[in-house]
């Protein structure tokens, strides 16, 4: 509903200054900053540390609770999702995805204090399958498997090297092109410039990434046909994954520049 609008304020990612102004003019009414460090559903646009380190000072001012959304980078970007990453702790942090490794589930986390208002006579907190035993021991053995292994560390790894071989590719093409995020979730955008707020996504040639992205899903790599998706990485991704992965999209990307410039 429209009436929600007057209860949220907008802030562009990465705008210290816009935050600290609303902070200034509404933080007495202000009860919780929520922000998604990285934008899983923007090609992993990232807030910078000093973007982090600047909201959480503003929240602890203006008595403001801090969360992170971390549904996607929680137990991929690292252990310690974007918070061990980047050094900034949330006052109340979600999460999912990675930590059921495909299991339905989600978790949300915080500070005693706060976690402790979840009581019998408090705050009230359920769902139809909460704890469900299947998914609970799915996530168990997930997350002992990315707590005692190198799997971080590999499709991290791996994601760097993909987008290496990447660079190269559009390189030899003369395309201008950045990445964004973590190597693990990285976002593919045709920039000059890394973007920092989901505006520059708006500016960016999405066009020729969603072409490119459908002639790869038509040559069997899964990418997400959409610009505002990352490639996500998987543990299960090898080398031959990566020979595939690169020949591939130095051919999708032929045929779609091809097919521009036909139309042209």
């Amino acid at each position: 509903p429209d009436v929600l609008g007057d209860y949220v304020h907008h802030v562009p990612l990465n705008d210290l200054e816009a935050l600290e102004l609303t902070m200034r003019e509404h933080g007495h009414e202000i009860g919780a900053m929520l922000i998604e460090p990285i934008l899983g559903n923007a090609g992993s646009i990232t807030a910078s540390v000093e973007y982090l380190k600047g909201a959480r000072a503003l929240c602890d001012e203006h008595r403001v609770v801090l969360i992170f959304d971390e549904v996607k980078t929680g137990f991929r970007v690292a252990r310690g999702g974007v918070q061990e990453l980047m050094g900034v702790e949330a006052d109340l942090c979600t999460f999912a995805k990675a930590m059921g490794n495909g299991y339905p589930i989600s978790a949300f986390a915080g500070r005693e204090e706060i976690m402790r208002l979840i009581r019998p006579g408090g705050v009230a907190q359920g769902g139809t399958s909460a704890a469900h035993p299947v998914p609970l021991a799915a996530a168990e053995k997930t997350l002992e498997i990315l707590d005692e292994t190198d799997a971080l560390e590999r499709i991290a790894d791996y994601g760097t090297r993909m987008q290496e071989g990447m660079a190269q590719i559009l390189s030899r093409k003369g395309i201008d092109h950045v990445f964004t995020g973590h190597p693990s979730m990285g976002g593919l955008f045709f920039l000059d410039e890394v973007p920092t707020n989901y505006r520059d996504w708006a500016d960016s040639d999405y066009t020729l990434y969603n072409e490119l992205a459908l002639e790869l899903n038509d040559m069997g790599i899964l990418c997400e046909p959409d610009s505002r998706e990352p490639w996500f990485i998987s543990a299960a991704h090898d080398e031959s994954c990566m020979t595939e992965t690169l020949e591939k999209f130095e051919t999708a990307l032929a045929i779609v520049l091809d097919r521009q410039a036909t139309k042209a």
